[in-house]
C-alpha cells in the first residue's frame, strides 16, 4: 500500500495566525521534493493543545492508526499536543505504524520509528507537562489573591457587574441586555405576590429558570430584599444600595 505524507497545523486562538506554520512546512516539503498537492493537511484553528478532542487531530489519528501515513510534518511538537501523555501515545502509535514525525521548527528535526529522536521528544513532552502544572498553579494563586483582596472571581450574580478594579457593584442603571439590581428585586416581589416565573421573566434578560433559582434560595433572596449577604464581597456591593428606601 502506498503511504502518504500528512501535515498537521494547530493555532490556539481565533486571532492567532497559522500562516507561519504553513510557510515553514511548505519550505520543508519543497526542499524534499514533495508536491504540496500530494499532502493531506489537517488544520485545527482556535483549539488548545491541551484538548484531545480536536476534530482534525482526531481525523489525523484515524489515518495514523490505519497505517496510511509514511510521515507527519508539523511546525513544532507543541502543535501536536501540549499534554505529555497524549504526545507519548501519539509517538508510540507512530512507532507502531512505521511513521516518521518531522518537525520543521523545533529542538528536534525528526522522530523516527526506530527510536531516533524519541528521547529528546519525550523530554519535550515532560517540559510541556511541567509548564501546564506551573500555569495551573499561577492561575490558582491569582484567583486566591483576587479573592483575598475582595475582588469578584467567576460568574457574576444577577443584577451585578464588576467595576474597573474587579470589585462587585450593583447595576443601578442597566445597559441593554443587562438586568438591574432593583429590576430583579421587583421581579422577585411579583413572584412572591403570585405571578408566574414565565410572565415575570418575560421582562428580564435572565431566563425563568434563573429567576426561579434565585427565588428558591433564601440566602440569595436576602441580597435583594434585605441588603444582607454572608459574602463580604457581596455585602460591600450591597452597602451601595438603599434597599429600604427603594421599597
Amino acid at each position: 500500500m502506498q503511504k502518504s505524507t500528512a501535515v498537521y497545523i494547530r493555532a490556539s486562538s481565533a486571532g492567532q495566525t497559522d500562516e507561519h506554520q504553513h510557510e515553514s512546512i511548505d519550505a520543508w516539503l519543497a526542499d524534499h521534493n514533495i508536491p504540496t498537492d500530494d499532502v493531506e493537511r489537517y488544520v485545527d484553528l482556535d483549539w488548545s493543545g491541551y484538548k484531545d478532542d480536536r476534530p482534525q487531530f482526531q481525523a489525523l489519528l484515524t489515518e495514523l492508526d490505519n497505517g496510511n501515513l509514511d510521515r507527519i510534518v508539523c511546525w513544532e511538537l507543541s502543535r501536536v499536543s501540549r499534554r505529555g501523555a497524549t504526545l507519548q501515545e501519539f509517538l508510540d502509535t507512530c512507532e507502531d505504524t512505521d511513521t516518521t514525525v518531522v518537525v520543521t521548527d523545533g529542538a528536534i528535526e525528526k522522530i523516527k520509528p526506530d527510536g531516533t529522536g524519541r528521547f529528546v521528544a519525550d523530554v519535550i513532552g515532560m517540559v510541556y507537562q511541567q509548564e501546564r502544572r506551573q500555569l495551573i498553579r499561577r492561575v490558582e494563586a491569582g484567583i486566591k489573591r483576587a479573592k483575598n483582596e475582595g475582588k469578584w472571581v467567576g460568574n457574576l450574580p444577577a443584577g451585578f457587574r464588576r467595576d474597573e478594579n474587579g470589585y462587585l457593584q450593583p447595576i443601578i442603571d442597566p445597559d441593554d441586555g443587562e438586568d438591574g439590581f432593583l429590576e430583579i428585586r421587583d421581579a422577585l416581589r411579583r413572584v412572591e405576590e403570585g405571578d408566574s416565573y414565565r410572565s415575570v421573566a418575560g421582562g428580564l434578560s435572565m431566563t425563568r429558570q434563573g429567576l426561579a433559582k434565585i427565588h428558591k434560595d433564601d440566602t440569595r433572596q436576602s441580597w435583594y430584599f434585605d441588603g444582607d449577604a454572608d459574602d463580604d464581597r457581596v455585602q460591600g456591593a450591597l452597602n451601595e444600595v438603599d434597599v429600604g428606601g427603594a421599597d
